[in-house]
């Protein structure tokens, strides 16, 4: 029973893919939806927790998906069990602070998290990362949630022509608390999945389209 609650809270971390230069073949391929997305998972040598990786192909704008990605107060519309998110602190278009509340299924505990992010656009390809990673003791854990300890991801936005946008999502999380690591990594995939799919029924909603940020060029 405590496994079907874990598979649940996991769908929630979504949060943003990394890419170390490590060997691609490490990778392996557990799932291939029907819509194009995919779903691998590599085990870390540094971490006991594994790394999971997403890549679909949307059509979409780049200024379009960062809008989506940024518009923190709209994040519970999209991102699984995400009861409410916000941006503390903005120091620019390409640095902020952002806060992650994760209301989950008794018995699992809720979470929160905070974490740095930061946007880069590259300027021969155009490609736009938005990586991020955990600042657990940012502000006191509050009573009855769980903190996550460590976040790394990165979203990699990467236009391939013709209104289309190759996305790259990879994520590694320690959730925290008494859930054990092995555990953790059974369900991991799954959150991430999910999550892309609400992303991209977020985008058929039309509430981004057209949007342009004057800080994000096309290709």
């Amino acid at each position: 029973m405590k496994f079907s609650f874990l598979i649940i809270f996991v769908n929630v971390f979504f949060i943003n893919s990394l890419l170390l230069g490590q060997d691609e073949s490490d990778w392996k391929l557990i799932k291939s939806c029907d819509n194009d997305i995919k779903a691998y998972v590599k085990k870390m040598p540094e971490s006991k927790i594994n790394r999971v990786k997403i890549e679909t192909v949307i059509e979409a704008s780049l200024s379009e998906l960062v809008a989506l990605l940024k518009d923190a107060e709209n994040h519970h519309n999209w991102v699984f069990l995400n009861e409410r998110s916000e941006i503390i602190d903005e120091e620019s278009n390409f640095k902020w602070r952002y806060y992650g509340y994760t209301k989950t299924p008794w018995p699992v505990s809720d979470r929160d998290f905070y974490t740095d992010v930061w946007l880069n656009q590259n300027e021969t390809d155009y490609s736009v990362t938005l990586t991020s990673h955990a600042i657990p003791d940012l502000f006191p854990v509050t009573k009855d949630c769980i903190r996550i300890p460590y976040i790394y991801s990165i979203w990699t936005l990467n236009p391939i022509g013709n209104g289309s946008v190759h996305i790259l999502f990879e994520l590694e999380v320690d959730v925290g608390g008494s859930i054990p690591t092995w555990l953790t990594n059974m369900a991991v995939t799954k959150g991430p999945v999910n999550t892309i799919n609400g992303l991209i029924e977020e985008l058929n909603t039309n509430k981004y389209k057209n949007f342009k940020l004057d800080y994000i060029k096309e290709m």
